[in-house]
């Protein structure tokens, strides 16, 4: 029953597949938009059926705990395996996942007007890279689906792309996140040079032989790895620039950190202070998010940061060792947390009771959410977006003018799809004639050079020598290349490259 575990991320990838392609060859228009949503609903709906089914062998003992595909990657000592985990925690939160990944689906079949195959390609392909980073039994594989989620979560977070601030939020979002993508990769680099492996269970084997300082250093890079993607403080702003998403995609991202933390227990617990980083972390989370969420005016604003403050919580109990409750903890405010954002109406939040004078100077904190926002945009999103326009003027005035592409390329399908629908037609294609660039110049004189000789040197000869001249060349020409095409000399040439390549 083990190779149940291909198909719960094979499903939602499979639909996102095939909606994709019918975008790209036009085959969703309105008449037929039902088909790509049926088809996602279906996908994650067996997809959650065949979690539960491998949870049900797992509970039944029927599981090995592991399937392996095959080999990906292999070089020297290095072997990454397209390998499955089908026991233990990360089966039965791949129920819990599932499960609300197919409710959220459902939910925005009645809350999308527009934009349905752009938006269940990209919610399947966010679903399996979930499951994938769940199921995965190496770094490596859990790595591409822990960027493939992030990247899927920011494109549902700009999918009304017609509000001007739909675009801003999810690259600060996805901008957050890069950074720990990199403490993700140097920690597999860490635990390859250190453990010779990059597979989960190799790791918890090798982890107890590892010294403090090591295994300080591996933790610490998971661990920021971990703080970005549960925006933790001081990642916390990208969080608040997820309210327009269509479902609760960014609270599904929190709790993966959260993941994270708990599947590397063995590590953890051979670094105190990577631990005690853990907790401290947790801990100015939690008091970031309740001074911050008594000033919310919104029920999605503030249950945003009411479940950041239980993921601070999570991180506190990794952090003094209450793995288990962690583990219970996760799935139980993942579960309450996406429900509640599933069915609450985005309606003002009125108080209970009257407010409790609090310090102005708190109040002002609190309003300002403690000035994180604008430190992050000066340390991390300002420079980042001027060395994209500086690449970008690059490539646009120096790159495509040598190259001789066009300066305005043509709109994004996926994105621009519904104003295609309404009738806006793409860009006009460059006429073939006409060329620009350096090369597209030479290559233009060039055959500008090859017709004049053709039409005033070839066709317009009417002397007989010169025309038997042309044919005999002609023949001369046809019977060397019969003859270099023999296969003594197609050896001998590929003999003469070899060596002079080595």
């Amino acid at each position: 029953m083990d190779a149940l575990v291909i198909l719960i991320p094979l499903l939602p990838l499979l639909a996102a597949v095939i909606i994709g392609v019918g975008l790209l060859f036009g085959g969703f228009r309105r008449p037929s938009q039902t088909f790509s949503t049926e088809l996602a609903l279906w996908a994650l709906a067996l997809a959650c059926l065949m979690a539960m089914a491998l949870a049900t062998t797992d509970l039944l003992g029927k599981n090995h705990g592991y399937f392996s595909m095959g080999a990906w990657l292999s070089s020297d000592t290095l072997t990454v395996r397209v390998n499955f985990t089908s026991h233990g925690l990360n089966v039965w939160l791949a129920v819990v996942f599932a499960l609300l990944l197919a409710a959220g689906s459902r939910f925005a079949t009645t809350n999308l007007p527009i934009g349905r195959p752009r938006f269940f390609a990209l919610f399947s392909l966010f679903a399996a890279a979930v499951l994938f980073v769940l199921l995965s039994a190496n770094l490596v594989g859990s790595l591409a689906g822990w960027i493939l989620a992030e990247l899927c979560g920011a494109g549902l977070i700009a999918h009304g792309y017609q509000q001007p601030r739909a675009g801003t939020n999810a690259l600060r979002a996805l901008l957050s996140q890069r950074l720990g993508d990199v403490g993700f990769m140097l920690g597999i680099s860490l635990c390859y040079a250190w453990t010779d492996s990059v597979n989960w269970a190799q790791l918890q084997v090798s982890a107890t032989e590892l010294s403090i300082a090591q295994a300080t250093g591996v933790s610490l890079c998971f661990a920021l790895a971990a703080f970005a993607k549960a925006a933790l403080v001081p990642f916390s702003p990208w969080l608040v620039r997820t309210l327009d998403e269509p479902v609760p995609v960014s609270l599904i991202l929190v709790h993966l950190g959260v993941f994270m933390v708990i599947v590397l227990e063995v590590l953890f617990m051979q670094s105190p202070f990577a631990r005690a980083v853990l907790g401290l972390m947790g801990l100015v989370t939690v008091g970031y998010a309740v001074i911050v969420g008594k000033t919310q005016t919104t029920l999605h604003s503030a249950l945003l940061f009411g479940c950041l403050a239980q993921v601070g919580l999570m991180f506190i109990e990794c952090g003094l060792g209450l793995w288990t409750l962690a583990s219970w903890h996760l799935a139980a405010n993942l579960t309450l947390s996406c429900v509640q954002r599933l069915v609450l109406a985005d309606a003002p939040l009125t108080a209970a009771h009257p407010p409790r004078l609090v310090p102005a100077r708190l109040y002002l904190l609190s309003l300002q959410q403690f000035w994180l926002e604008p430190i992050a945009d000066w340390a991390l999103v300002k420079p980042v977006c001027g060395l994209a326009q500086d690449l970008s003027y690059v490539d646009d005035r120096i790159i495509d003018r040598v190259v001789g592409l066009p300066s305005a390329g043509a709109l994004p399908l996926l994105v621009h799809y519904e104003d295609w629908e309404a009738g806006i037609a793409p860009p006009a294609a460059i006429p073939f004639t006409n060329s620009s660039g350096v090369a597209g110049k030479l290559t233009e004189w060039l055959s500008a050079l090859l017709h004049w000789f053709e039409s005033r040197l070839v066709q317009r000869s009417s002397h007989p020598h010169s025309n038997r001249t042309a044919r005999q060349f002609g023949h001369a020409v046809n019977q060397f290349e019969r003859l270099i095409l023999r296969p003594r000399y197609l050896v001998l040439f590929v003999c003469i490259t070899f060596l002079v390549a080595f």
